[in-house]
């Protein structure tokens, strides 16, 4: 069998040969692959490679032959990929994951620890609140803190002092936490 020298005996060698296998090789290839559309491509790449070749058979059953066998390797080649794709996936989300795991872990920790220090500051007596965050939030000078609030440098120091003496109180079961969150964060 002959695919033909002229495009005309091509067509009509592909017609016959895509009306007698087209439907038995999707069939065969779905047993291999799971998804009927997975099977038609293979068949279809299958078929544009003997279109694209010079191939003669000596008979039907060489032609035969040759469609089965050329399907079944495609089928073992195509879950041969998927395999090595669906591995390469999983660790890369595998990684991902424990990455993003352990960064939601210490972000979350981060965030809780965070919060009860606003918290704890929001509590704060008035006058020393507005002087800690000033100070230490902020970053302004002892001096710049008395102009702004209009009070003495005495009176500013005090109240830092008074304000770090009650937030040590308050967080001093987040003491060695608050220690290792500011680490992480310079």
């Amino acid at each position: 069998m002959e695919q033909g020298s002229n495009k005309s005996d091509r067509e009509k060698f592909m017609k016959k040969v895509y009306d007698d296998y087209y439907q038995r090789l999707c069939f065969y290839a779905s047993k291999y692959v799971e998804d009927m559309e997975d099977a038609k491509d293979i068949v279809q790449e299958l078929f544009v490679r003997l279109w694209e070749g010079d191939m003669t058979f000596e008979n039907e059953q060489a032609l035969s032959s040759y469609l089965y066998s050329g399907v079944f390797h495609a089928c073992l080649n195509f879950r041969t990929l998927n395999s090595i794709h669906e591995r390469h996936h999983q660790e890369i989300l595998y990684q991902q994951g424990a990455v993003d795991e352990s960064n939601y872990v210490s972000g979350r920790i981060e965030h809780e620890v965070l919060w009860e220090v606003f918290q704890a500051v929001d509590d704060l007596p008035e006058e020393s609140r507005k002087v800690f965050k000033l100070s230490y939030m902020e970053g302004h000078g002892i001096q710049e803190v008395a102009d702004l609030l209009h009070i003495s440098v005495h009176t500013v120091k005090s109240q830092r002092a008074y304000a770090k003496k009650l937030l040590k109180e308050r967080l001093k079961d987040l003491y060695p936490v608050v220690l290792l969150i500011c680490g992480m964060l310079h």
